[in-house]
């Protein structure tokens, strides 16, 4: 056997194993949904390339030819190349982190995967198996969601959103979403018994449901938008097909009557009490979800604006999400760093060149799909597959890409690439040119190809894979044990894409462990490992405010509260609107003694969205150093109609000046609020002995031994000790 021939059946065997990428979860590694199947992805086609190089070298069919597809997605890859070369962040752009794992490796991986699949994948038996091997995976997946739905199985993301071996209910659902259309499109093709015929049908339903079951509005909106065009298309233009168009009218029917009919039920209570049917419902434009999207549109569009052509590179737009945030954000996560629009997502990442490569990639895939030459897909196969590439595109109008929705996309698009190959007949020739010397092929290529392969893998994918296990083990450990400052250390030493998020980590950690109980050298440990890495961040990443932000907090913790003034102002310089940064340093400021300064910073954090609750509480703080007690009642009479609420800022700031007649206030509030929790009674004892009630403090302490015997000992020694005239 030639080892043309050995090389092509392992390659072979190696692209079938893509599709079983939904199987890799591996809960030894940070974010485990995402790193074990993009490592096992990046491996995999690495290997791959270098057998597809081989076979390449010896027979000429394996090449790649020339199309408009291919091109596009070079140019597109290309441009996108340059936007991260010469963006906000080239690192990040090129490697990504742990948590996403895309970035341009990623692209050219998938680029090269989309050669591989369109060239070794050269007949309608490989496609067909490889497909149907898809499909029968997605079978398995969708089954482990029945298991998730019937309580056997624990749901990941939430209590009642579906996501399978995926982590996340919407990458599940855009999973699900390309598998309905492959699977229609397979049972279209289908010559054979009519019994297969129902199987194809039943498992087209497990997806539907599977889909449901996300609850994803964005991917049902898409999976609706995509059956209509497929539809519409087969209803008014497959003249030949009259029974298909009958049931294209039909599926046409049923989801306008889905639509129209839950418009109509919407207010019902079984919609109303539906977990899936319930997030449908929800939907306008006052409802806080999608009033954040337009929110977080605008911001990105501000982005456009200052870098319309190239753009800010990939995973960079949290730089423009700090830079132009909008205060009515203030309910939504404080760091997005993706725009959950594929459209501002690639205008951010690419500007308007990196965009229109993009779609230009949709432009030319169904261009050669619908040209007269590709006579490989019928009408209606091909009416599927724009209805895929059309729910695909609404898909990601709200949400974006993973690991695997790109491999499947990219499927796809090899699909069709070799479709279009196949269906023009071109001849191309079975061997090299006459004279060319295989041997050497074998002796001397094959073996630094396969020498160059294994070496991508080492040094592309160790200490990645390294890292993402250390760093999980080092957040997993106690804090206060040795061994986890050791395994930060060794994440970091690693030097890997992954180095921000183990300092991030370390540094939450780290700030926790400053106001713990743990003793003085090991906090310090902490602190000083934890601020030498925030700061080499910082270096590393001098625009990014989420590092400057973390290093202020972090000294802050620890009573640094001047070292921790310059990143805390650093940090509202590049993000100057962020009500979150402003917090941090108004605290700072009012810890450094500078009360009007803070009072100024807390309002003008509070002036930028007065409907953000914890800007007023942070401004009536400031407003109870400030002994301005008008202000104090001009916050928070018109919200809680008094000036004694709840609230352990509030109750911190009354206590820091000496007013503890309001903190007292506050304890008999708790009191009435929580009559049998010990711990109240306990705070309220110390208030009362604060202002030298002891017998109250007394009675206080009674009702804690009242309420948990194993007090008792404890408090008698308390009580003793107030009798005696004594402050315990």
């Amino acid at each position: 056997m030639s080892v043309e021939h050995i090389t092509r059946r392992i390659v072979i065997w190696g692209i079938f194993l893509v599709p079983f990428l939904p199987f890799f979860v591996v809960d030894i590694f940070f974010f485990p949904f995402i790193t074990t199947k993009n490592f096992a992805f990046r491996i995999l086609v690495e290997l791959l390339f270098g057998g597809w190089l081989i076979l390449a070298l010896y027979n000429i069919r394996y090449r790649p030819y020339f199309s408009w597809l291919l091109a596009s997605i070079v140019a597109f890859i290309g441009i996108v190349a340059v936007a991260d070369i010469f963006g906000e962040n080239p690192l990040k752009s090129v490697w990504s982190n742990f948590e996403r794992m895309e970035g341009l490796v990623t692209l050219i991986h998938l680029l090269a995967y989309f050669l591989i699949a369109g060239t070794i994948l050269n007949t309608e038996k490989l496609w067909s198996r490889f497909l149907h091997t898809s499909v029968g995976v997605s079978v398995y997946v969708g089954f482990y969601g029945l298991l998730q739905l019937a309580g056997k199985v624990a749901i990941h993301q939430s209590s009642t959103r579906l996501d399978a071996n995926f982590g996340n209910a919407t990458y599940l659902a855009a999973y699900m979403l390309f598998h309905v259309f492959i699977t229609a499109m397979l049972l279209l093709r289908w010559k054979g018994t009519t019994a297969i015929r129902w199987v194809y049908a039943a498992i087209i339903a497990l997806q539907l449901f599977i889909i449901y079951y996300t609850a994803s509005r964005g991917t049902i909106l898409g999976l609706l938008g995509g059956i209509a065009v497929t539809g519409l298309l087969i209803a008014l233009f497959a003249r030949k097909y009259n029974t298909l168009r009958i049931y294209a009218a039909a599926a046409l029917g049923v989801v306008v009557l889905v639509v129209g009919g839950f418009f109509l039920a919407k207010d019902s209570q079984f919609v109303k009490t539906s977990p899936v049917l319930s997030r449908f419902s929800e939907i306008s434009i006052s409802d806080s979800s999608v009033n954040a999207r337009f929110l977080i549109w605008r911001v990105a569009w501000e982005g456009v604006k200052e870098k319309p052509f190239i753009g800010w590179g990939q995973e960079n737009f949290n730089y423009v999400f700090n830079k132009y945030y909008d205060p009515l954000l203030y309910p939504q996560e404080q760091w997005f760093d993706r725009v959950h629009n594929i459209v501002f997502d690639w205008l951010i990442a690419g500007g308007i060149l990196g965009f229109l490569a993009y779609v230009s990639i949709f432009l030319t895939a169904l261009f050669y799909l619908w040209r007269k030459k590709n006579t490989f897909f019928v009408f209606p196969e091909k009416a599927i597959l724009t209805g895929l590439l059309a729910g695909y595109t609404f898909h990601n109008l709200f949400v974006f890409d993973n690991i695997m929705s790109y491999i499947l996309f990219f499927t796809i698009l090899a699909y069709m690439y070799w479709s279009y190959r196949e269906s023009t007949r071109e001849v191309f020739m079975e061997r090299l040119e006459d004279g060319r010397d295989t041997g050497i092929i074998t002796r001397v290529y094959v073996p630094l190809i396969v020498i160059l392969a294994l070496f991508s893998v080492y040094l592309l994918n160790t200490k990645p894979i390294l890292a993402s296990h250390s760093l999980l083990q080092a957040i997993i450990t106690q804090p206060g044990n040795p061994a986890q400052l050791e395994r930060f250390e060794k994440t970091i030493s690693y030097g890997t894409f992954g180095n921000q998020e183990a300092r991030e980590h370390l540094t939450e950690i780290a700030t926790r462990v400053g106001g713990s109980a743990l003793d003085i050298e090991t906090k310090q440990s902490y602190l000083s490992l934890a601020s030498a890495e925030m700061k080499k961040q910082t270096e590393e990443a001098p625009n990014d405010a989420r590092t400057y932000i973390f290093l202020g907090t972090l000294l802050d913790s620890y009573g640094q509260y001047i070292q921790g003034e310059p990143y805390l102002k650093r940090a509202n310089e590049l993000s100057p609107q962020k009500q979150t940064i402003m917090f941090q340093l108004g605290l700072n400021i009012l810890n450094r003694g500078n009360i009007g300064e803070a009072l100024a910073v807390f309002k003008e954090a509070f002036n930028l969205a007065p409907s953000y609750p914890q800007a007023r509480i942070f401004y009536a703080v400031g407003a109870i150093y400030a002994k301005e007690d008008s202000l104090l009642e001009e916050l928070l009479l018109p919200v809680f109609g008094t000036t004694v609420v709840d609230n352990d800022r509030l109750m911190r700031a009354y206590f820091n000046n000496n007013r503890l007649d309001k903190v007292l206030e506050i304890w008999q509030l708790r009191v009435k609020e929580q009559p049998e929790n010990s711990q109240v009674y306990l705070g309220l004892a110390a208030t009362y002995l604060g202002l030298n009630e002891r017998t109250r403090s007394i009675e206080a302490i009674q009702k804690v031994i009242e309420l948990d015997p194993n007090f008792k000992e404890q408090g008698e020694y308390y009580i003793n000790e107030i009798r005696a005239g004594r402050n315990p």
